[in-house]
């Protein structure tokens, strides 16, 4: 048989509700504290549901008490001050709670030089080192450079790729494939 419990406020009181169908008078006790709730409901000879909550806040005891229903068991808590709950009960002090504290500001700028810095650092091997390597050479290069490395490129397949435009500027540039393999030109 499956047990729970919930709970809902309003301004004077916290209810919590045990759900649990045809409980009688004597399976169930409940002790209200000024600040902690103990609810012990026997289900049958073996099998006992308990709740024992430390509240968020304190509560009038003596104004607060429970009713048996048909379906469920329904504490009502009137509470010490009209203050709004976050949570039924208080929450463990002991651990340290990250988002009780105010965050540092960011500073976008110091991250951001480190993010570089690390990226810099950062040593890409095979084919990824040669590609950087053409970036970075294409990225520092005047603008002759740049013009020189992408027709020889571009005229060459792919296959030729030189720095020095006063060698490649005024003639064109020659498929030259790696030793051992054939350059084939695609009909399209």
């Amino acid at each position: 048989m499956g047990i729970r419990h919930e709970w809902f406020q309003n301004e004077q009181h916290v209810t919590v509700t045990i759900f649990s169908k045809g409980l009688t008078e004597d399976q169930v006790e409940i002790k209200i504290g000024e600040q902690n709730l103990a609810a012990n409901v026997r289900i049958d000879s073996n099998t006992d549901y308990t709740l024992n909550l430390i509240l968020q806040h304190p509560v009038n005891a003596a104004k607060s008490g429970y009713k048996i229903f048909k379906t469920k068991v329904e504490i009502k808590l009137m509470k010490a001050t009209a203050t709004r709950w976050d949570s039924l009960e208080q929450k463990d002090t002991s651990v340290d709670d990250p988002s009780s504290h105010q965050r540092k500001p960011i500073d976008w700028n110091r991250l951001e030089a480190q993010i570089k810095k690390e990226e810099e650092d950062e040593k890409p091997e095979g084919d990824a080192a040669l590609n950087q390597l053409f970036q970075k050479i294409y990225a520092d290069g005047s603008d002759e450079t740049k013009r020189a490395m992408i027709k020889s490129f571009q005229e060459s397949g792919g296959t030729v790729l030189s720095t020095n435009w006063s060698d490649i500027g005024s003639k064109k540039v020659e498929v030259k494939p790696p030793d051992g393999m054939e350059y084939k030109k695609w009909d399209s």
